[in-house]
């Protein structure tokens, strides 16, 4: 979805500002008349705005389609405008008199249409931000405004990336980063808004699936490297567009506070949509404060209708009649009932609470279940209790309707993995936390206390908790897996790797963890240039068909083939990188690499490398492929200058060191070079084929000495 800058307009832009070029060619149009605008194209990837063109006229555009000419057909007037791509668009003029259309001349036609071709590109760069080339405020305002009701599957996200300690140039560079990650993402739009603030539009048809696409993006945007993201976001239905901005900030704002990767969805704002872990109204909350008044120990219960029916009698008028003499009974709407029983708990009471709701299922047929809490439990207040039960109850959905449960440390884990969906990760730490007092080493409570401390950013608490869980099951999948990422936060790789491999040996079934774990291990063999291995297992990938990372699945075969010396297939898979996504630089900078180097073209190899670091110029390996290439071809000057660019950036590649000293040999400056390998030598850290090359030039030094 990135934008060109130039003045020739797109597909995009039709597809986006048709209403907008519609009414600025009927100013300029000198008679009245209605004006549609008609083009071609790949619709699929953007959402089209506006109005349609009449089917009665399709038939006589189609006809036209080939002429670049305005004319008149059956009626009509047709002006075509060109757009990139070789696309063209059409604008219609109908309504109108057809006598008065014929009297314009042509050479009068010919100047409208360069008048207009003018107008719209001058029209368009209203729309589009200079520092980006993405569509601007203004763009996804008027998407917002103009979308039509029959694409309300769309969802809107808002996407706020803190810039930490950088300067003017940092940050310049660091949108551009960002605004490629989100070009290369499954999107119909892509909107900057200015002070680090991005807009996305996705086809997400559901709550649910619009909450998954955001733990994905937000997923995403951590392993680019991004250090503090947060995302709003809201579906495009009509009724929600007047407020839809003002929700989304008001979202994003609740989504700060609850952490550097904090989620919110505009519709937990809505009031007509309680949190399901709410204090009741007024009047039972009283009733409920005056039954405890005094009690050092009590019971509570919360009775509710698994399917939720306004006309059935009220359920404490069925409740009531089953109380004891001990407990009493508070209504909280039709279907709710709070069942408060004095003294602690006990075996009794779990069974009262049974015998209770398999009463009032086979006296009235309703199916009831039934979350119950202690107190004193913890450190929770006596309010507390009320929500504990909310959280018993929403443990109870889990199980068979009509399931009587108790508030404990499973209660927690679901009310935590709740917080977690919805983005709240400070609360979810909350809830794992108390759970994990209530059952202390509990494994499954303990991996899912270590994922949102991941989304805290507390990378070594998180590693704690995985390694608990692994000291009292060793080959705990999930464990295993976490803990693999939180060594990649960390940048350890080898552990890493380590802690992912025996993840796969251990046949946990793919559809419990996705496909995610060949990713990673694809990119660590790479990066550890174990080829063959990633070859293995970027095939395994390939075979579980998964649509959502094609991109690097494309990339990193291109590297693993390269690295087996399959060139032939290594620029294939990199040429189906680009395919998908036409800038991704680190694609287009192995290709070039290649082109050179296996002599298919210098032109087209350079203009690869230079386009990637027109793109990014502050990617280190970027730089180092580039002089790697220039020292190829015998330009040693400037590929002494293109790695010392690539040095500036990272000062510990050690494969920019090599191909350092390996120019500076070429230009006769062995002891500069010697001095170099001897500081790569040094480190701990080399590659053993780093390693090797290094120690085999400095051999090479002293024979020639």
């Amino acid at each position: 979805m990135y934008v060109d800058q130039s003045q020739r307009l797109t597909v995009k832009d039709c597809s986006l500002l048709a209403p907008v070029f519609e009414q600025v060619v009927r100013r300029l149009f000198p008679v009245p008349a209605a004006v549609r605008l008609w083009y071609k194209g790949n619709k699929e990837s953007f959402i089209s705005v506006g109005t349609e063109v009449p089917d009665r006229l399709r038939q006589s555009i189609v006809e036209s389609e080939k002429s670049t000419a305005p004319g008149f057909i059956d009626g009509i007037l047709l002006c075509p405008v060109s757009l990139a791509d070789d696309q063209r668009a059409v604008f219609v003029f109908f309504d109108t008199d057809p006598a008065l259309l014929k009297r314009f001349s042509s050479d009068w036609l010919y100047a409208f249409q360069e008048t207009v071709g003018e107008h719209l590109s001058m029209v368009r760069q209203i729309y589009l931000d200079p520092e980006t080339g993405l569509y601007n405020t203004r763009a996804m305002e008027q998407l917002v405004r103009e979308v039509s009701d029959e694409q309300d599957r769309f969802a809107l996200y808002l996407i706020s990336v803190h810039f930490i300690r950088r300067s003017h140039r940092g940050i310049s560079r660091k949108i551009q980063y960002l605004s490629r990650l989100l070009c290369a993402t499954d999107n119909r739009g892509v909107f900057f808004l200015g002070q680090g603030l991005f807009g996305l539009v996705v086809e997400r048809d559901g709550q649910k699936q619009r909450r998954m696409y955001a733990h994905r993006l937000q997923k995403y945007l951590r392993q680019k490297g991004v250090q503090k993201v947060h995302i709003a976001f809201s579906s495009l239905l009509r009724e929600k567009r007047n407020s839809l901005q003002a929700d989304l900030f008001q979202a994003l704002a609740v989504a700060e506070r609850r952490g550097p990767f904090g989620l919110c969805d505009t519709d937990v704002l809505r009031k007509d949509a309680p949190h399901p872990f709410s204090l009741p109204d007024k009047k039972p909350l009283r009733e409920l404060r005056a039954l405890w008044r005094g009690k050092d120990f009590f019971t509570l219960a919360l009775f509710s209708r698994d399917a939720h029916d306004t006309t059935a009698d009220a359920l404490s008028t069925l409740i009531t009649p089953l109380l004891s003499r001990q407990q009493h009974c508070v209504a909280c709407g039709n279907d709710e009932v709070f069942v408060f029983s004095t003294g602690s708990l006990s075996s009794y009471h779990v069974s009262r609470f049974k015998e209770m709701a398999a009463a009032v299922s086979s006296s009235g047929g309703d199916v009831v279940s039934v979350g119950f809490s202690r107190y004193p439990c913890l450190k929770f207040t006596k309010t507390d209790t009320i929500r504990n039960c909310r959280k018993a109850l929403m443990h109870a959905s889990f199980y068979d309707a009509g399931s009587v449960v108790a508030f404990d440390h499973l209660s927690l884990n679901v009310s935590g993995d709740y917080s977690f969906d919805e983005g709240d990760f400070r609360r979810a730490v909350r809830e794992y936390s108390l759970g994990l007092q209530l059952y202390p080493r509990e494994k499954n409570l303990l991996n899912s206390l270590g994922v949102a401390l991941m989304e805290m950013n507390r990378v070594h608490d998180a590693i704690t908790s995985f390694t608990q869980v692994l000291a009292k099951e060793p080959d705990n999948h999930m464990a295993l897996v976490n803990l693999g990422y939180a060594y990649l936060r960390q940048g350890k790789d080898r552990p890493a790797l380590e802690h992912f491999e025996k993840a796969l040996s251990v046949h946990y079934h793919l559809s419990m963890t996705g496909t995610d774990i060949y990713r990673q291990l694809g990119r660590l063999y790479c990066r550890m240039e174990r080829f063959q291995e990633a070859l293995t297992v970027l095939d395994r990938w390939r075979q579980a068909q998964d649509d959502d990372g094609k991109l690097l699945l494309y990339r990193l075969f291109g590297q693993a083939y390269a690295g087996t010396g399959e060139t032939f297939k290594a620029m294939q898979s990199l040429q189906g990188a680009l395919r998908l996504h036409p800038h991704d630089v680190e694609s287009m900078s192995m290709l070039g690499l290649l082109y050179v180097e296996q002599r298919e073209g210098d032109g087209a190899g350079f203009l690869l490398l230079e386009k990637a670091l027109s793109l990014d110029e502050n990617d280190c390996d970027s730089w180092y492929r580039y002089a790697k290439a220039l020292l190829f071809v015998g330009r040693e000057k400037e590929a002494l200058s293109a790695v010392g660019r690539s040095l500036r950036i990272s000062r510990t590649h050690a494969k920019a060191m090599i191909v350092q000293a390996r120019i500076l040999d070429a230009l006769a400056k062995k002891k500069q070079a010697g001095k170099v390998l001897d500081r790569l030598l040094k480190r701990k850290d080399l590659l053993l084929s780093e390693r090797r090359e290094t120690e085999l030039l400095l051999r090479k030094f002293s024979e020639v000495a």
